[in-house]
């Protein structure tokens, strides 16, 4: 991930598109991580972390919802491409 996250910065976009694809990237793992925590908590039966984890992963949604809608009234056009 490193690697990729060094070239979004020493790439020819605009320094908003930067932002968001950095910020996207870090989301996305994040999102991965907490959705493979969620399954394993399923599996283990471990219903208070899962709650927890469900509760994070929504958390970083409405974050990521956050971003999505301030970066489109600063630049007209969406963050992400869904």
């Amino acid at each position: 991930m490193n690697r990729e996250y060094e070239e979004i910065f020493e790439s020819d976009i605009s320094e908003a598109d930067k932002i968001a694809k950095a910020f996207h990237m870090i989301i996305g793992s994040i999102e991965t991580h907490t959705n493979n925590e969620i399954e394993l908590r399923k599996a283990m039966n471990d219903r208070e972390t899962l709650v927890k984890e469900q509760i994070k992963l929504s958390s970083i949604q409405h974050a990521k919802g956050i971003f999505d809608m301030v970066y489109l009234r600063a630049t007209g056009k969406r963050s992400w491409d869904e």
